[in-house]
């Protein structure tokens, strides 16, 4: 009988310390039964008791895919290690400005030795230089920090003067428009790198990598002529980004990106016939770019 009321009080007594365990939950889903203790910038701390032997130990919190406090500890400790934890997908969209980076000299000179005025040419490419973006994408998070997927970029912008031109032909003086609408679009893979910032997990940034093809139209007006050049080349961006978690699936983000792309053979038709023209090197399109956009993700 005092056998059997040792082995109930013994039991009793662990059945607190059992309640009280903390858990932590790894990237690579491992669970470590510990009492949480602190949590730094970018460590967990935490105490093992392994049998009654007594030990210490520390996690970085990037590698950690959750943890539970069953117990009453710091309100700093009973923070969510991950908003997005167990999310496999991430989409997003968003909207902003582009701004092209290359030279738009040689276009100015040739549009001046058309008959333009130099003041003329230069406000029509400055005003060229900027113009709406977008962007979607789609990726698979392999890990809570990686994610490959595909990404799509959108760009556009147009310039239009008018006015009397002179052909320098000694007779001649024309009045014209002179118009154009650019598109731009890209789509490629896309790798994906995402870390939260601070112990909140309420800010998150992120960076990509993406590589695949770009097209470009340009829609030209020049002496009632209407003329459609295309062309296309592979292009390449990089970008970084900020979050903010509204919900543990929903975040509203800012991006800041680096495109490159050039287009370096153009189909010309002008509705009757079409040519195929190889651009010198400093004629090359320059379709490089610095893109500001917002907008949304969503992590399901």
């Amino acid at each position: 009988m005092k056998k059997i009321l040792l082995f109930v009080i013994v039991m009793l007594g662990l059945v607190p310390a059992v309640n009280s365990q903390d858990k932590i939950i790894t990237i690579n889903y491992d669970t470590i039964d510990c009492k949480i203790n602190k949590i730094s910038h970018n460590t967990i701390y935490f105490d093992l008791n392994n049998w009654g032997v007594k030990s210490s130990g520390k996690i970085p919190l990037n590698n950690v895919l959750n943890y539970i406090v069953s117990g009453k500890t710091d309100p700093k400790v009973q923070k969510s290690s991950s908003t997005v934890s167990g999310k496999k997908v991430r989409f997003s969209l968003s909207g902003g400005a582009g701004y092209l980076i290359g030279s738009t000299q040689n276009a100015e000179d040739q549009m001046v030795s058309q008959g333009f005025a130099f003041d003329q040419a230069e406000s029509y490419y400055n005003d060229m230089k900027l113009g709406i973006s977008a962007n979607a994408d789609f990726y698979l998070l392999i890990t809570p920090n990686y994610g490959a997927g595909i990404k799509y970029k959108f760009f556009y912008n147009s310039s239009s003067t008018e006015g009397f031109i002179d052909p320098q032909d000694g007779v001649h003086l024309y009045y014209t428009t002179y118009r154009e609408k650019i598109y731009v679009n890209f789509v490629g893979a896309s790798l994906f790198y995402q870390q939260f910032i601070g112990s909140q997990k309420s800010l998150e940034l992120n960076s990509a990598l993406s590589l695949g093809l770009t097209t470009y139209r340009d829609e030209a007006e020049y002496l009632r002529g209407y003329y459609l050049l295309t062309g296309k080349n592979v292009g390449a961006d990089f970008s970084i980004g900020l979050e903010y978690f509204i919900t543990s699936g929903i975040s509203l983000g800012a991006d800041l990106s680096a495109f490159y792309s050039s287009i370096r053979k153009v189909k010309i038709t002008d509705g009757t016939s079409t040519s195929t023209i190889e651009l010198e090197k400093e004629n090359y399109e320059n379709l490089s770019r610095i893109d500001l956009s917002a907008g949304i993700r969503i992590y399901f």
